[in-house]
């Protein structure tokens, strides 16, 4: 792997736009170029969401995705599949202010569209349980499993 060297002001700058023990150099040069890619805790082919309030998510079909776990998923807008116990769901991350370009790798706070069926099959799921995506084709295919407790089930 190359080493960049960088003087003082544009590592400065670099301090100030990482989100701290979550953003690497290279995760914040990457958001900053619009390169997507990950951040140190998602390089891994697995992503883990816990649910801390379940009325939302149920109500509007949603999964919410915390800031420093977004580069796991495509850009903002871009359909994806998610591979569960109901079939094939197609998806995308929602919710970015307006004006935000189709395809952002930062934009968005939700995985939203075609949940409520799955969300309506699991009645059972309550606040602390995780949601587990494996990474299948990046940017087109993820599966999802929930845990429960220390139990990972594939749905």
């Amino acid at each position: 792997m190359p080493v960049v060297r960088v003087d003082e002001e544009v590592w400065r700058e670099l301090q100030k736009r990482a989100e701290p023990l979550v953003d690497t150099p290279n995760s914040v040069l990457r958001r900053t170029l619009g390169l997507g890619g990950t951040t140190t805790e998602t390089e891994g082919k697995f992503l883990d969401i816990e649910l801390s309030n379940l009325h939302s998510p149920r109500s509007f079909g949603v999964i919410p995705i915390p800031r420093q776990k977004r580069l796991f998923f495509p850009g903002y807008k871009v359909d994806f599949e998610l591979e569960s116990d109901i079939g094939a769901i197609r998806t995308r991350v929602t919710s970015a202010p307006r004006g935000t370009p189709v395809g952002d790798p930062n934009g968005g706070a939700y995985i939203q569209g075609n949940l409520k069926p799955w969300y309506r099959k699991h009645t059972e799921l309550k606040p602390g349980d995780k949601l587990r995506f494996e990474l299948l084709e990046p940017g087109k295919r993820y599966k999802l499993s929930t845990f429960q407790g220390e139990i990972a089930k594939n749905i």
